[in-house]
């Protein structure tokens, strides 16, 4: 009797591609290689790694995702190979159409479409907010730049421009609890009808890509091809997380990326890339048309509207409670994190992600550190008292790498605790940004009035006068010296019959310690030793026709 031979399973593979071969068609099996996820799309690329043998074989791709644009498909490989055709067919696929799953889909699509409303809420909420941040930061800087708005002349204008202010934050705040509140029911629904969905088994897949590659090989050889396309849908957004030592003089960001995808197909250990790239924008440059102006027909104040109480200014903690149990930071190093790459091109950043990521398509957003950069800063504090009794920490840095930051939400912790939600303006490497870190309630701030009088002056043109005397006063409760931006302002005068005379302090041209701004503003840069109190006398006159009504004092 012959003896059995073991065939080696190299030789069984490639009798195998034969023989499918000899049908004409070979089913690839691929996985998801690289992802490039750009803002609202990503370009994905499958490969695969096989025996191709001689003569002409249609390789078959199934399952591609349905949002696939077939346009955007590529091939490209390695190996003596010769690709002739690409096809690709939409597949329609039967569904499981029973009762129950059938109102559990249309729950799931009702639940997501509110989902989808609320999120859009959500989502202008913050922009509005960040608008409206945005507008009042032009209107009230102080860095003395050329683009700055001019602001309102008139105190009451100031009042109006402060009630707008509180109650847009105020209806943005109970919009975004509200939403919130709407997003997490919708989506416990969705988890309960999700988990319904699978107890009642997997059904059969919705409507597929299929791709057919046609090539020909002169002669069997291993080869590896990659089959990349374009899928809308997934995204990714910037985050940050700022971390302040304020008895220092460094900065730490760390620059993390919020990625999503639910294209039906799951990145499993890819090579994940994230593009500032925004192939949404178009690359054509628009056509300019004319641009029109009219007169603005101001729209009436509603009589009787009381703005809302300001909302609680969130604070610098003195000392954080978890420091009580912290470990003993020489003990232990400290944690490390995987960056990511930067790949500078002509047009855009790619973030190269260290590693391999897994992205599940539920959706759900997965947290990547794209950076973590240790940034020397400034540390300064600021206080208007006309308008708020705080004194504001912040910090000047430059950014010094090859990351450029995106506008995004920034989280921000000084000395180990949470003080503030804030934003990152878009910053380009090397460029300087301001970030703001909260009040700091070891500084404090005062303006009290101390005199109020009027006076009549003329002998034959009767005139009213009257004079403000304030004290601004500002104490520093730390343990080392801290330089301190104090701002304050003189009315203006829109009328020659109205004359505004400054009395204290005695100005009469910038100096290292005071100087003035457009508007009639005053900025002090006082250096406070720890412990050190500051008052400084702030008092003006007004001096306009007797009988005359003059609008925007206080």
């Amino acid at each position: 009797m012959p003896s059995r031979k073991t065939l080696a399973l190299p030789a069984l593979f490639f009798a195998l591609a034969a023989a499918l071969a000899a049908e004409g068609s070979l089913d690839l099996a691929t996985r998801v290689a690289r992802v490039v996820v750009y803002p609202d799309r990503a370009l994905v690329t499958r490969r695969a790694e096989f025996e191709l043998p001689k003569g002409e074989t249609t390789l078959v791709l199934t399952g591609l995702p349905a949002a696939l644009d077939p346009a955007s498909a590529q091939v490209s490989g390695s190996g003596a190979f010769t690709l002739r055709d690409v096809r690709l067919a939409l597949k329609a696929q039967v569904r499981d159409v029973s009762a129950r799953r059938i109102e559990l889909e249309d729950e799931k699509r009702g639940f997501e479409a509110k989902l989808a409303v609320v999120d859009d809420r959500i989502r202008e909420a913050e922009e509005e907010r960040r608008f409206l941040a945005g507008l009042v930061a032009r209107l009230t800087s102080t860095s003395g730049s050329g683009d700055t708005e001019a602001l309102p002349a008139d105190p009451a204008q100031w009042g109006k421009l402060l009630d707008f202010q509180r109650a847009r934050n105020a209806a943005i705040d109970a919009s975004l609890r509200d939403s919130r509140a709407e997003a997490a029911l919708l989506k416990a629904e969705l988890d309960r009808v999700a988990r319904e969905l699978r107890a009642l088994g997997a059904p059969v897949g919705p409507a597929t890509y299929e791709a057919s590659l046609v090539v020909s090989a002169a002669a069997a050889a291993r080869v590896r091809v990659d089959f990349s396309y374009l899928v809308s849908g997934p995204s990714w957004r910037p985050d940050y997380v700022i971390r302040a030592d304020s008895n220092g003089s460094r900065l730490s960001v760390q620059y993390r990326a919020f990625v999503r995808q639910a294209t039906g197909e799951s990145w499993d250990g890819v090579e994940l890339q994230l593009s500032t790239a925004r192939p949404r924008v178009g690359g054509s440059l628009p056509d300019l048309s004319p641009w029109y102006v009219d007169v603005y027909e101001p729209v009436a104040l509603t009589r009787g509207y009381a703005a809302p109480a300001p909302a609680a200014a969130p604070s610098m903690a003195r000392e954080s409670s978890a420091d009580k149990f912290a470990l003993d930071e020489e003990a232990l190093p400290p944690m490390a994190l995987e960056v990511a790459s930067a790949v500078s091109g002509a047009t855009s950043v790619t973030f190269a992600i260290a590693g391999a990521t897994s992205v599940a398509a539920d959706n759900a957003e997965r947290l990547v550190t794209v950076a973590l950069l240790d940034l020397a800063a400034e540390y300064s504090w600021a206080a208007t008292p006309a308008l708020s009794p705080f004194a504001y920490f912040r910090a000047e840095a430059v950014n010094a790498s090859d990351f450029p930051f995106l506008p995004g939400a920034s989280h921000v912790y000084v000395d180990g605790s949470y003080v503030a939600e804030a934003s990152m303006p878009s910053v380009s490497p090397g460029g300087s940004f301001r970030t703001d870190l909260g009040v700091d309630e070891s500084i404090t701030v005062a303006r009290k009035l101390v005199r109020k009088f009027d006076e009549t002056t003329g002998a034959l043109t009767k005139r009213s006068k009257t004079a403000w005397e304030y004290e601004l006063r500002v104490a520093n409760g730390k343990k080392r010296e801290v330089t301190l931006l104090l701002s304050e302002r003189a009315p203006v005068s829109l009328d020659e019959r109205i004359v505004v005379k400054l009395l204290a302090p005695a100005y009469s041209k910038d100096t290292e310690t005071l100087r003035k701004l457009d508007g009639d503003i005053y900025e002090w840069t006082l250096r406070l030793a720890p412990g050190a109190e500051q008052k400084i006398p702030f008092s003006f006159s007004v001096d306009y026709p007797k009988g005359e009504t003059v609008t925007g004092l206080e």
